[in-house]
């Protein structure tokens, strides 16, 4: 299940970004070596002797041990970049052939830099390109998983997902954001997922723009931060049984769904996630398009564990489990 998932994400940021998607057997054997590459990338940024580098890398960059790390992410970027880097070449080469709309992401962005934008820039084309896969295809892709896995360990969640999905729009059309409001336990359970699985447990790293002083403690302006998310969305105090997977939690006692301000799994701020409006509307239609046509069951009644594999953005384990077609 899980590479299916992860095409199947990546292609809806392919087309924006590029133009095109993944469909033939090639070009999906190329994309799964590179999201191989992406994965070792991403769980290597928890590494914790790279945590420390990177906290003053102008220094780090000489001392033993370190000095490998930061070579290594170096080198990770590097291979991972490569893939957008190919991407911008064969944009490079047809500017000009299309007088029209913009095709993606990317032809606008050349077209832009064409122009001598001095705000714009071929490095940070490639630099946003690699975040918005970050932020939109590889959050998005595990989220979805966690999903299954969440309903396959709460199957009760599933049924009444199901019956709002068939009640209010049957089995005869693709659902659009434009049903969105209507589904209010199809949001409920979303924002749950994103609650439970937390999928940016350790968020990135800020540094404090003035001094302040919180529970006591004194930290400095320019100070190093690591904002830790999961101490908001496991709060007892906010979430009771937070390690419960609980969609109902955000439905109100007139069925509506409620606004909790403490679920930020995008963070909150300026700084928050680049891909956040992308990895929503990927989410609902996804999500809300998978469950009202397909059933999921346990393969040989073992229920799939909901450990994580940590990383900058957290993945599954591997799981079996069958899918039955609906209609």
């Amino acid at each position: 299940m899980i590479p299916l998932v992860n095409v199947a994400i990546a292609n809806v940021i392919n087309q924006l970004l590029f133009g095109f998607a993944h469909h033939d057997e090639k070009s999906k054997e190329e994309f799964k070596k590179w999201r191989e590459l992406m994965q070792e990338h991403m769980r290597f940024g928890t590494d914790a002797g790279l945590t420390i580098a990177l906290q003053c890398p102008e220094i780090f960059q000489y001392l033993p041990y370190f000095k490998d790390k930061l070579q290594l992410l170096k080198e990770q970027y590097r291979d991972v970049t490569k893939y957008c880097e190919d991407q911008i070449k064969a944009h490079e080469k047809m500017i000009g052939k299309n007088d029209g709309d913009y095709l993606d992401f990317t032809e606008a962005y050349l077209k832009e830099i064409a122009k001598t934008n001095e705000n714009y820039t071929r490095k940070q084309l490639v630099n946003i390109l690699y975040e918005m896969f970050i932020a939109g295809q590889e959050t998005t892709a595990n989220t979805t998983i966690y999903s299954m896995i969440c309903v396959l360990n709460y199957p009760e969640t599933q049924k009444k997902l199901q019956q709002e999905l068939k009640t209010i729009i049957g089995s005869d059309r693709f659902i659009t954001l434009a049903d969105k409001p209507k589904l209010i336990y199809c949001q409920a359970f979303i924002n749950e997922i994103q609650r439970l699985v937390n999928i940016l447990a350790q968020n990135l790293l800020h540094k404090t723009t003035k001094d302040v002083e919180i529970m006591g403690y004194k930290i400095k302006a320019g100070t190093t931060i690591v904002p830790q998310i999961s101490c908001v969305l496991y709060d007892e105090k906010i979430f009771p049984d937070p390690y419960k997977f609980e969609p109902e939690r955000f439905i109100d006692e007139n069925g509506q769904l409620k606004k909790i301000d403490e679920l930020i799994p995008f963070s909150i701020g300026k700084r928050q996630c680049l891909g956040e409006s992308l990895a929503k509307m990927n989410l609902f239609i996804f999500i809300s398009n998978f469950y009202n046509h397909y059933q999921l069951g346990l393969a040989d009644n073992k229920v799939p564990s909901m450990d994580k594999i940590n990383g900058i953005a957290v993945q599954p384990k591997q799981f079996e489990c069958t899918i039955t077609k609906l209609y």
